[in-house]
């Protein structure tokens, strides 16, 4: 994890050990704004402190500054040490609980004695929270679920994390002279939104190099603890508690390995079964016709003798088998390999494709910049347009505009975009969507605005039936272009509405409106599954940051890995569109 990263973590967990404890409810939340900025922030903290500029960062107090200067120097807080101290330390692990706030913890603590997780089980399964003011049946099911969500993610990070924690490793490996090439494989080389641990093959020059290859990756610097060593084989525990595997192989058997650790258990499975069909075996080394794979000399840890069908390349297993190579995150046994036999693989969408974001946020509302600053982020980035959707006014935690506000905030986009050249930016809204599905503002409001992103931000614990009809509804607004965040799930938080997916893409469908895949973790929603549902309905997806930094466009990427492993090609995707499209795309539903 990067250090702004872990003092964003320690800032939020600071700010909840005071609601816990009953303290300032003003420095509870000061600390919970400075972990919202650090999160966000990509200046180097350390180089800052090194130079004294922590005091000119917009946001960090005096008191932050100092705590954040002692942990850089010392790589703790003596502040929060001394708070955390102060309560039982099974309360900070609560907090991992979605939907388990501080003030809950707090009641739980004082009146029931409850100190950890195993104790709040237990007192769910007996009966002892009953008589707790607040604490009625469906806060009580609200809890069980959060539970079993953080059970569910126990040893498991997101994306974003994983990634870093990879690249971290995979990094200085590229750089050993012993190396000719290496990847990531696995669930995190198929981009999966969560990872439990990270794999990395790699390629030997020189076969006689594994030792000295292991040798050196266990002594990267962000290992904390070696689980294994070997020639072809080292797993290590990093600082963090993220398990990395390392498969250490010849050049000649590179292919195979990654083809063989990157496929999913299904994927693996049936490319298997067609090796099999052919007279064949295929394992991590190669390709090989079966009777002389059978006679050949095998050693453990090492390639048979017999000489393999295919083992250099993944493009040449995949062509000894009949198939087209395939992006790795299409292998899932979702339909890719019937497709690659038939040569019928899509053209999944690129970065490169997408020619502007469609939900942004500025100072307007909770954004941390300004309209021109988020035009001059997203115009370096090559975008053609940006839709500017600052929240409406239900949104009263995120300064959400009224309708006076919002007026005023379009004139002010629409100014600016004037000015610009080279980008036009959108005047938008992101739209509440309520609990029964009316919307923030009405129609005479959203008339005014060039494009409207509807999402839901409360009442996310409604049934099937109600989530659903408020979905319906909002698409069936003609003004309403994007539905973001279509489930409000947040991944390890909370699971979102249970919507109807079937009703929610034919109504999509039907009224040109766009489902969003949003792209900034933890939220990824619409998921893969999903958004790949939604594109066998006929709906059209837009990929959008929710950015409410200049930074925050940065998240695009793994929006884009969602929409891949979806099977979305560009055509799909409305911020593929060059202007004038995107325009009559907005204009055929308000028709």
């Amino acid at each position: 994890m990067s250090l702004n990263t872990d003092l964003s973590d320690l800032f939020r967990t600071f700010a909840a050990l005071m609601d816990i404890k009953g303290e300032s409810a003003f420095k509870a939340i000061a600390f919970s704004k400075v972990s919202r900025i650090l999160k966000d922030m990509t200046i180097d903290l350390e180089e800052a402190c090194r130079n004294g500029t922590l005091k000119d960062l917009e946001g960090i107090g005096p008191s932050s500054q100092r705590i954040i200067e002692q942990y850089i120097k010392t790589g703790s807080s003596k502040d929060f040490n001394e708070v955390a101290a102060s309560v039982p330390a099974g309360l900070i692990p609560m907090l991992e609980i979605p939907g388990l706030g501080p003030k809950t913890i707090s009641l739980f603590w004082k009146e029931r004695k409850i100190t950890s997780v195993e104790e709040l089980t237990a007192a769910i399964e007996k009966g002892t929270l009953d008589g707790l003011k607040g604490i009625g049946e469906k806060k009580i099911d609200a809890i069980k679920q959060g539970i079993a969500l953080r059970a569910q993610a126990s040893g498991r990070v997101g994306i974003v994390a994983a990634l870093e924690i990879g690249q971290a490793m995979l990094e200085p490996l590229r750089k050993l002279p012993a190396i000719s090439r290496a990847e990531f494989a696995g669930s995190l080389r198929r981009r999966c939104e969560t990872i439990g641990d990270v794999d990395i093959v790699c390629a030997l020059k020189n076969p006689s190099d594994g030792e000295s290859v292991s040798a050196a990756f266990v002594k990267f610097p962000l290992v904390d603890r070696i689980l294994g060593q070997g020639p072809t084989k080292s797993s290590v525990l990093t600082k963090g508690g993220m398990q990395v595997d390392l498969r250490i192989v010849p050049a000649d058997n590179f292919g195979a390995a990654l083809q063989y650790f990157t496929g999913s258990k299904d994927h693996n499975t049936r490319l298997r079964g067609l090796a099999q069909d052919k007279k064949m075996t295929l394992n991590e080394w190669g390709l090989y016709k079966i009777e002389e794979y059978d006679r050949s000399e095998k050693k453990p840890g090492f390639p048979p003798k017999a000489k393999p069908v295919a083992s250099k390349t993944e493009e040449d297993v995949y062509q000894a088998l009949g198939l087209e190579w395939m992006e790795p995150l299409l292998r899932e046994d979702r339909g890719e390999i019937d497709a690659a036999q038939n040569g019928k693989l899509p053209k999944l969408i690129q970065l490169k494709d997408i020619r502007g974001d469609l939900h942004s946020h500025t100072t307007a509302s909770d954004g941390q910049a300004t309209i021109e600053q988020m035009a001059h982020a997203a115009k370096a980035l090559g975008y053609e347009f940006l839709a500017v959707t600052d929240h409406s006014k239900g949104q009263i935690i995120a300064n959400g505009l009224s309708a006076d506000r919002l007026l005023q905030h379009i004139k002010e986009i629409r100014r600016v975009s004037d000015k610009m050249k080279g980008i036009t930016l959108l005047a938008g809204c992101e739209v509440d969507i309520l609990a029964d599905g009316r919307l923030d503002f009405e129609d005479a409001i959203l008339a005014e605005l060039d494009f409207v992103v509807a999402s839901p931000h409360i009442a996310l614990k409604q049934d099937a039936s109600k989530a659903t009809d408020r979905i319906l509804r909002a698409i069936e607004n003609r003004y309403v272009n994007v539905i973001g965040h279509p489930t409000g799930r947040i991944i390890f938080g909370r699971e979102g509405l249970p919507l109807n997916f079937p009703r929610i893409f034919k109504a999509a469908a039907d009224t040109g409106t766009a489902l969003e895949i949003n792209a900034a973790f933890p939220r990824l929603d619409l998921n893969d599954a999903n958004a790949h549902g939604a594109l066998a309905a006929g709906v059209k997806l837009s990929i959008n940051t929710d950015a409410h930094s200049t930074e925050g466009f940065g998240e695009m990427p793994f929006g884009i890995n969602v929409a891949q492993r979806a099977w979305a090609t560009a055509g799909d995707v409305i911020n593929c569109m060059k202007l004038p499209q995107l325009k009559a795309f907005i204009q055929n539903k308000r028709r």
